[in-house]
């Protein structure tokens, strides 16, 4: 969008709040004391009736400190947001947006993951294909010529947006799938996070500092199989 305001094809911008253009309150002051009137940009924010054309130097200087107010409020909702999925996750929930591929919720409590037992086979035969040497590619491979349906083609028939009506298995999804430790029963507590409370934005935290919940649900896959699989996916990196 700024190379478009540079370029002169933008003179005008709305927000519906100052928060939607941004929560770093000196970026934001910045941008509506500096960049834009020297850009020659009109700026509005419907919900906070802020329109840079009609307003006075004194009303310029207090969006920023609306958008301090903006950035406290995100923060402490992120916080609390993020403590709240912590206690769940430690309390065994799945707090996850799908379930891995062989898992589907409980209906009497959506936290709660159990076992689909057609599709439960489809993981253990993965398994059994790796520990024999076959690569996840073969794998996939595979699994596409018998027709066996993707985890998205699953979403798709079951009418959710993000499902994928010709998904494929790739190898990459086979990989992963091979790697999840929610197939031995267990619930990662934290793969990765978005701390705006913190100033950290999508963390991805490493799998040997995972911090594994046992006993959560039932699993698919015994610990045996599922480490000498590990192993051999890290005889394959070396």
């Amino acid at each position: 969008m700024m190379e478009a305001v540079r370029e002169g094809s933008i003179n005008c911008i709305i927000v519906k709040d100052l928060s939607r253009f941004g929560r770093n309150y000196l970026e934001v002051g910045n941008y509506l004391e500096k960049v834009f009137p020297y850009l020659g940009v009109r700026f509005i924010s419907v919900n906070d009736r802020f329109d840079t054309l009609y307003s006075s130097n004194q009303e310029v200087f207090m969006v920023p400190l609306k958008s301090i107010i903006h950035d406290i409020y995100a923060k402490d909702i992120s916080k609390k947001v993020s403590t709240a999925i912590d206690i769940r996750k430690k309390s065994g929930k799945f707090m996850g947006k799908i379930p891995p591929y062989g898992y589907v919720r409980d209906k009497q409590d959506r936290y709660q993951l159990c076992v689909h037992k057609e599709r439960a086979k489809i993981v253990k035969q993965i398994f059994s294909w790796r520990l024999d040497g076959v690569g996840p590619a073969r794998i996939a491979q595979y699994l596409n010529n018998m027709g066996v349906l993707t985890q998205l083609q699953v979403r798709f028939i079951e009418g959710h947006k993000d499902g994928v009506e010709n998904a494929l298995w790739r190898s990459s999804v086979i990989t992963g799938l091979l790697q999840n430790p929610c197939y031995l029963g267990c619930i990662v507590e934290r793969k990765g996070s978005n701390l705006l409370y913190k100033g950290k934005n999508n963390m991805v935290i490493p799998q040997t500092e995972w911090h594994l919940i046992e006993n959560t649900h039932e699993p698919i896959i015994d610990k045996k199989t599922f480490e000498a699989v590990r192993k051999l996916i890290e005889e394959r990196k070396i």
